[in-house]
């Protein structure tokens, strides 16, 4: 009806009642034939359903014991083993359907009735999902461990896996709580923790230290594959695995890390020895602008002897063992290293000595010919061992030259005769004028080798001389000698002149021009006093003084006034009980009165100076002459005029060099006539009078003299101001760590035959053995001067540092000590015994600021140095 075109297979509605009705009597003729064979189908059915139920309980039964939750499983396999566990049980639960439906079918069981090992399947299956969830919650976890496993040991950076774990563990902690329940998860929990816990061993396998020969240790000790013997192919998988095999040998295996870790120091200290000598580089400097020589030793033997004390210090280790053929092989570069270069700095320092000497001057060759060749030998094959070091500089270098120790040690003998032969010559020219000990060996190998050019050999006169600067030499003749002169520029001219030509030997001349000087100055005093007498008696008649303070030495003119001054207060003491001294006070006063007006005036620097001195010597005069006033002396014998030093002048002697006699005490001395120059004159106090006291006291008793007390209190200057007062060659040392006791002995010598005093400055820095082994020279010394004064002999001969010499009665030692300062030494009793000691504590500066206002013309001075002393004093 509606025109609707059906498709050629449909069925109509009819065709299925038919089928329908079809299939309901087959049914029910199905239903009729088995209730015929009930029994036998039911039979069938039961013995289907044993079998069913006996794969059911064994399929039950495997999964109780083998369902993959164990921690040694990886989560791949788990879950492969899962999905068969799966099908399995699936599998039984759709027959065991089938089954449920055949017995209903059969009446063996009631509709709805459950089957208990359905309801097991159907649990199981819930419990296999659980596992599968927490295994796919694992497998992330579990597949970052198999990668950590597979990294090659060699490129394991421990801090690195160390925050990798660390990082699996927090990850592990944020998982559910359902996930945590089963064994799994707290077996890989448990790895992880166990190979956090391993980190500070594989630290330790992993250090620098373990070496092949520790792993091969190793691998034989813990019995492992033949994996282990090559480091490439080892994983942390490898580690990992051995871990109960590490904690079973855990002792063995520590004493072979310690042992790795013991050797991997000596290792290091080896590796920086090579590396620390394979670059050293000698340090050369220009010597001459000809050749490089070698500077800076101390860091050379400092490093070399450092570096041998570690090496024998290293020998001694329970890991040396390792080492031994390359540690001898340093130990004995580093002994050819010391022994080599300490020839090399004697060789070279002599080779430097001599090349100064035998190249400074053409004379040498002459002097000494043989010695001379003999030098230029040497320095040839030293100079080409010179050049060779420039070349290459590294010392690993330079002791690998061949023969070069043996060279040395024959270059060293070579000099040291040649030194030696130079010194026995030097010696010999010494010997013959002992003012030649006070001047270098260079000094004196010039002089020699220019004996009759006066003007070269001007500058070293004043090394020899205490106040001459230069010798003043003839205009038209160079080779005549006319005199000295000061470095102020005071004038000696000799009565009479010294031609070098007449005695070409510069000993010969040289002793001249000493005599000379003591007699010229002599016979000018002899002059000088008679015309001061006359002067004095005419003060107001200046020019002439002037004249006469022109005419004369500043030395001459002070022991002038002091001579004049002595006589003066003697010849009134012969009054006795009518002593009256204050003429000879009003003298002093009307004359310092006189000097203080002309030191205002402009006058030439000698002039000034001159005044200045005798400025100087009156103030002391002045003092002096009222103290025996105040004190009442009224005899030539009272002690406080013997105390004082005086100064007798006796004509009458024919001998011009003993005319002048300084007493002080009951000690006498002859002065010495050493020329002195213009040095700066001492102001004398009361403090200077009492060391004068008690050093010309020493003196007189043939012992030495020991001023002490603190820095600036005058104990030095006052033993070179008496040696002025004596007129004596003072030479005052320097006493430091550097004098030794041929150094010592040396200068004892020199003393000793030139009749010098030696002060000893700071004489208690010295090292107490050096000052017992000096206390021997000494005492031999005083010895010898006490057989002279007893023998009235001028010379005694006697022997030091194995020389045999003169000892002149006129030499002195002194010693001067500051007692307060930390790290002196103290005196030997035998060295004390040698001296008179005398503390001088503090210096007059009021009396010492007086005398140098006086010396520039104030004539207020005595009130003005009170003054001045309390505003300096105020405003420290």
């Amino acid at each position: 009806r509606q025109r609707y075109s059906f498709p050629e297979n449909w069925i109509s509605v009819d065709t299925i009642k038919n089928s329908w009705t079809s299939m309901n009597d087959v049914l029910k003729q199905k239903e009729r034939v088995m209730e015929t064979k009930l029994d036998t189908i039911q039979e069938k059915v039961k013995v289907e359903a044993q079998t069913i139920d006996t794969k059911t309980k064994e399929l039950l039964e495997d999964w109780s014991t083998k369902k993959p939750i164990g921690g040694d499983l990886k989560p791949r396999d788990a879950i492969r083993q899962l999905a068969l566990y799966e099908t399995k049980l699936n599998e039984q639960l759709e027959k065991r359907t089938v089954l449920n439906k055949a017995k209903q079918s059969v009446k063996m069981q009631e509709s709805g009735q459950v089957d208990h090992f359905e309801k097991r399947i159907r649990a199981d299956l819930a419990e296999l999902e659980e596992i599968r969830n927490v295994w796919k919650s694992l497998e992330n976890v579990c597949n970052r461990l198999e990668e950590l496993k597979d990294i090659q040991w060699l490129t394991v950076q421990p801090k690195k896996l160390k925050t990798n774990l660390e990082e699996l563990l927090t990850s592990m902690t944020a998982m559910v709580s359902s996930v945590k329940n089963y064994h799994s998860y707290g077996a890989v929990k448990s790895n992880i923790e166990n190979y956090l816990k391993m980190i500070p061993f594989i630290n330790e396998l992993k250090s620098e230290a373990l070496k092949d020969r520790h792993w091969k240790d190793m691998v034989k000790i813990l019995d492992l594959t033949m994996t282990w013997n090559n480091m490439a192919d080892l994983t942390l998988r490898d580690i990992w695995d051995q871990v109960d095999n590490f904690k079973k040998n855990e002792n063995v295996l520590r004493d072979i890390m310690i042992n790795a870790q013991g050797e991997k120091a000596l290792e290091e200290f080896l590796k920086q020895i090579s590396e620390q000598w394979k670059v050293y580089q000698l340090e050369l400097i220009d010597y001459q602008k000809k050749w490089k020589v070698i500077k800076s030793w101390d860091d050379l033997f400092t490093k070399s002897k450092e570096n041998l004390s570690n090496i024998l210090s290293m020998k001694l280790s329970p890991y040396f063992k390792a080492f031994e053929a390359e540690t001898l092989s340093w130990e004995d570069k580093l002994n050819r290293i010391i022994n080599i270069f300490d020839i090399w700095i004697d060789v070279q320092r002599r080779w430097v000595y001599l090349e100064g000497i035998f190249t400074s001057s053409t004379d040498i060759a002459q002097l000494l010919p043989n010695e001379s060749q003999k030098f230029q030998s040497v320095a040839n094959e030293f100079v080409g061992l010179l050049k060779k070091v420039e070349k290459s500089p590294l010392v690993l270098d330079v002791i690998a030259i061949p023969n070069v120790q043996k060279l040395l040690e024959r270059l060293a003998d070579s000099l040291t005769k040649i030194q030696k032969a130079l010194g026995q010559y030097l010696e010999r020219q010494r010997a013959a004028f002992p003012r030649f000990y006070f001047i270098g060996d260079e000094d004196l190998l010039e002089m020699i080798g220019n004996s009759n050019n006066l003007l070269r050999l001007q500058k070293h006169f004043k090394k020899m001389f205490a106040g001459v600067n230069s010798l003043i030499i003839n205009e038209e003749d160079p080779t005549i000698i006319e005199g000295v002169q000061s470095k102020e520029g005071e004038e000696v001219k000799f009565f009479n002149q010294i031609s070098i030509k007449q005695h070409p030997n510069i000993n010969d001349w040289l002793s001249r021009v000493e005599k000379e000087i003591s007699l010229t100055l002599a016979k000018l005093l002899a002059q000088s006093i008679p015309q001061l007498t006359a002067i004095q008696n005419n003060l107001t008649d200046t020019q002439r003084f002037i004249n006469w303070l022109d005419q004369y030495q500043a030395q001459l003119v002070v022991l002038a006034f002091q001579v004049s001054w002595s006589e003066n207060i003697e010849r009134l003491l012969v009054f006795g009980k009518n002593v009256d001294l204050q003429p000879a006070l009003r003298q002093i006063e009307s004359t310092l009165g006189m000097l203080a007006d002309l030191v205002l005036a402009d006058q030439p620097t000698v002039r000034r100076r001159k005044l200045e001195h005798l400025i100087i010597e009156h103030v002391h005069k002045r003092d002096v002459t009222r103290a025996l006033i105040d004190k009442k002396v009224d005899s030539a014998s009272n002690f406080e005029w013997l105390a004082q030093m005086r100064l007798y002048f006796e004509p009458s002697n024919q001998n011009v060099l003993e005319q002048l006699k300084l007493r002080m005490a009951n000690a006498e001395f002859h002065y010495g006539f050493e020329y002195l120059g213009l040095q700066d004159r001492l102001v004398q106090t009361p403090s200077t009078d009492r060391c004068f006291l008690t050093m010309t006291q020493a003196l007189h008793a043939k012992f030495g003299g020991s001023p002490f007390g603190p820095a600036g209190t005058g104990k030095t200057e006052s033993v070179k101001a008496l040696g002025n007062a004596l007129g004596r060659f003072v030479l005052v040392f320097n006493c430091d760590e550097a004098f030794d006791f041929q150094a010592m002995g040396r200068i004892f010598v020199g003393l000793c035959q030139v009749g010098a005093w030696g002060c000893f400055d700071e004489f208690n820095r010295l090292e107490e053995r050096m000052l017992s082994a000096v206390s021997q020279q000494i005492q031999t010394i005083q010895e010898a001067l006490r057989q002279q004064s007893s023998a009235n002999k001028s010379t005694l001969k006697i022997e030091i540092v194995g020389k045999t010499i003169t000892v002149n009665s006129n030499m002195a030692i002194f010693i001067t000590m500051n007692p307060g300062y930390a790290g002196r030494s103290n005196l030997p009793d035998n060295l004390k015994s040698l001296f008179r000691s005398l503390a001088m504590t503090v210096p007059d500066k009021v009396l010492i600021a007086q005398v140098m206002l006086y010396s520039q013309g104030f004539r207020d001075a005595e009130i003005l140095s009170k003054k001045n002393c309390s505003f300096i004093y105020i405003i420290k």
